[in-house]
């Protein structure tokens, strides 16, 4: 992936970063999913606060400072933030299974609903207006616009623009480094504790865990990894819309999830990286996209539970393992 930029066109490095970042939302609900055992149906809303987030800061940060870092940072705290107040109200509240799955749902709706009514000038922050159904957009006349990546040290300066070969490696530099910080966690003595929780949420609690605390953390920490594909995915194309609070962008990071495996972080990747080029190649026919990656989850749903790269890496490894069989060279081996 590394050498992609040498192989592609610019078209397809330009997608690829786009499927870079989905792949970074992806693995956020894995880990509160997968591994905490709490399916959020408004993960895409952590995504869109982000978003949102980094746009409005990075506009009035951009003409001041001349750089984007704050904006990335507020693309991570702002979720985080509204996670935590979320998070208190459900675990405190003893809030389980299906009834944090709906109320994730409904708040990224409300959410939705309140940002397509911002077309007033009255919803600003700054010199970041809203947009209502338009957005927050690129530069335009008079109209500072959504900035790139920019960073600044000293008189050095490097400009991240989503159509750039160089966005396209740091993208995948943070994937990286998302997903090797990830494997870290769920192999900790944290990670185990989220297993515990997954698997039985009083017996662990039975045991001294303050099992609320553990999933309050998590799914805050699970904000934080969607808050910052959000920004990224704001820089990459300068632009940001409410439509991302909507069911379908919920619901789609979910068919990324079961068709990889849920409990393997290496399985949604690769899984959230095919379902989006499938969904690349299938934008020119619409809603058949969507329709077709719903026939991939019932069909993943029905023939591999698991997921159905997990159950097919689980099948390589099995017959990697599987040791030749030697045949017997002396009599005495023979009939031993």
């Amino acid at each position: 992936m590394i050498a992609l930029p040498l192989l592609a066109s610019r078209y397809q490095i330009i997608n690829a970063s786009n499927i870079l970042i989905s792949s970074i939302l992806a693995m956020s609900l894995c880990l509160i999913w997968g591994y905490g055992g709490i399916l959020s149906l408004g993960q895409a809303s952590f995504y869109c606060i982000g978003g949102y987030a980094y746009g409005i800061a990075g506009i009035n940060l951009i003409q001041s400072s001349g750089n984007t870092e704050l904006a990335i940072l507020a693309g991570i705290i702002v979720p985080v933030g509204f996670a935590a107040v979320l998070g208190a109200m459900m675990f405190y509240s003893r809030l389980q299974g299906v009834y944090v799955a709906i109320l994730t749902l409904v708040v990224s709706l409300l959410l939705g609903l309140f940002m397509r009514q911002t077309a007033d000038p009255f919803y600003a922050i700054g010199k970041a207006a809203f947009g209502g159904m338009n957005g927050l957009k690129p530069a335009g006349a008079g109209d500072p616009g959504v900035p790139p990546l920019t960073f600044r040290f000293a008189e050095y300066s490097w400009v991240f623009d989503g159509r750039g070969i160089g966005f396209y490696w740091l993208t995948l530099a943070i994937v990286v480094l998302v997903y090797l910080g990830l494997r870290w966690l769920v192999n900790s003595s944290f990670g185990y504790k989220l297993i515990a929780c997954r698997e039985d949420l009083d017996r662990t609690e039975t045991m001294g865990y303050d099992i609320r605390l553990i999933q309050l953390t998590v799914f805050c920490l699970s904000a934080a990894i969607a808050g910052l594909s959000g920004a990224l995915y704001t820089a990459w194309g300068a632009y940001i819309h409410p439509d991302g609070f909507s069911v379908a962008p919920n619901i789609l990071v979910v068919i990324w999830v079961v068709v990889g495996g849920r409990k393997d972080l290496t399985s949604v990747v690769i899984s959230t990286m095919l379902l989006s080029w499938i969904a690349l190649e299938l934008a020119p026919y619409g809603e058949v996209s969507l329709l077709i990656q719903g026939l991939i989850l019932v069909v993943a749903m029905l023939i591999a539970p698991d997921g159905i790269v997990a159950q097919f890496g689980a099948f390589i490894g099995r017959m990697i393992a599987r040791k030749p069989r030697i045949a017997p060279n002396s009599w005495k081996e023979k009939i031993a």
